[in-house]
């Protein structure tokens, strides 16, 4: 199993999840199919197969994190660990949904549309802090493998906090209603680009775990060519 092997197939697990969501909309607001049997892979719902799959990606990429800090002879074996930390809780948070506890209803008449979920505030703010606390890891990387976790970090965002304060303008403005089609739809564009940001996250890790890996091995039989 190659990383390229790897993310191809998930990403043909995410199409295949979001052609389930888009027919579970279609057959929810179309047909008026009962809701309840078919939210096993309904974006807009938790607890469920798009849930799990999310969650899974999450912990295997704190998984490859930790692989990562334990490899000998780098400076910045902490901020591997902090980082796999970091993807526990959002597992975590995947799981069970913890940013919904920072959603207040009574402040949604006070700030833009936008913002109506109110969680995306401290969210965005600690996403910002992140990046200003990882900036000197990000440029003690390879150009490649930085860009890469840049690329991802940036779609996974734009899927959980962008998607998500364009889906609270649309309803809080009017445009749409909150249970329909398209409020359905940009539920599945969030989700996917979560999902889409995780999977080229862990083809990063995988690709720069097999470069120190084999940066190990060199060193190794170098070091035993000098012993012989």
């Amino acid at each position: 199993m190659t990383p390229n092997k790897v993310r191809r197939a998930l990403n043909l697990a995410t199409a295949a999840l979001l052609m389930a969501h888009t027919l579970t909309q279609v057959g929810i607001y179309g047909f008026g199919a009962d809701k309840h049997w078919l939210d096993v892979v309904n974006m807009d719902r938790e607890l469920n197969l798009p849930t799990l799959f999310s969650t899974l990606l999450l912990l295997t990429s704190a998984f490859l994190l930790k692989r990562l800090s334990t490899i000998p002879c780098q400076q910045n074996a902490a901020d591997w660990t902090l980082l796999s930390r970091i993807f526990v809780f959002l597992a975590l948070d995947e799981a069970l949904q913890i940013h919904e506890i920072l959603i207040f209803p009574g402040l949604r008449h006070q700030i833009h549309p936008a913002l109506a979920s109110t969680w995306v505030i401290p969210y965005g703010l600690l996403a910002l802090g992140l990046l200003w606390r990882f900036r000197r890891f990000l440029t003690a990387l390879r150009a490649k493998t930085s860009a890469r976790f840049l690329r991802a970090g940036s779609i996974y965002l734009t899927g959980s906090i962008g998607m998500e304060m364009v889906g609270s303008f649309a309803v809080r403005s009017g445009l749409i209603r909150l249970h329909s089609f398209w409020y359905g739809a940009i539920t599945g564009i969030e989700e996917s680009l979560e999902i889409v940001g995780l999977i080229l996250f862990l083809h990063a890790l995988m690709q720069e775990l097999l470069i120190r890996n084999g940066e190990q091995i060199c060193v190794l039989h170098l070091q035993n060519d000098e012993l012989t």
